[in-house]
């Protein structure tokens, strides 16, 4: 772990970083701010703790230095902010942090997960009728055309036959089953079984 070389990059790295250049430049002016200084290595401190800027993935090469390093052993998310803490900093650490904790490929096989099991999967009912059972989807973000951005699409689970109705990305529960009533329930009366990746709450708001 060559630490001198990693405050060297930082020192160099520092002048592409637009915020630690202005807390540079005022940290060396007549009139510093006491929260950022500088130290004996001419490193950008804030809070006695070395200002790390976002360039060359230096950010990176600290987090691999305090956790993927042999001497640190591959802590978890809360003793890897600690270690990181004691020394350096930077705006968005902790959120840095945790991501780069979640993707470690080592930590995932050694370690146990500690959260609750995960729900079974809950089987879709057989439908019994056409228009029984229905599936229903939104295409969003889609190029403005007569005034629509979205698709509703509306599928029967069993016979497959689908109804494409226009509307926008800002549908509200009443809007949508507003649009229900008229391009399905008109037709194909009230299905007793709804499947849509909204929500529970969405599709019980929407009944």
């Amino acid at each position: 772990m060559d630490e001198a070389q990693l405050h060297a990059d930082i020192l160099s790295s520092l002048p592409n970083d637009p915020i630690a250049l202005e807390k540079f430049n005022r940290a060396k002016s007549n009139n510093p701010n006491p929260q950022w200084t500088l130290n004996s290595e001419g490193l950008l401190c804030k809070d006695n703790h070395i200002y790390v800027p976002n360039s060359d993935d230096l950010r990176l090469q600290v987090l691999q230095y305090k956790h993927d390093h042999i001497l640190a052993g591959h802590f978890g998310q809360n003793k890897t902010i600690t270690l990181i803490c004691r020394q350096y900093t930077w705006p968005g650490l902790r959120s840095f942090v945790i991501n780069f904790c979640k993707s470690c490929t080592t930590c995932a096989r050694a370690k146990a997960p500690r959260h609750k099991p995960y729900g079974t999967l809950q089987q879709l009912p057989i439908p019994e009728q056409p228009w029984n059972s229905i599936s229903m989807d939104f295409i969003e973000k889609l190029p403005e055309s007569s005034g629509y951005t979205a698709i509703l699409i509306v599928v029967d689970r069993l016979t497959k036959q689908t109804i494409f109705i226009p509307t926008h990305d800002t549908i509200t529960s009443p809007q949508l089953a507003e649009l229900f009533v008229l391009h399905v329930f008109s037709k194909h009366g009230v299905p007793s079984h709804i499947t849509s990746d909204r929500g529970s709450k969405f599709v019980s708001h929407f009944f």
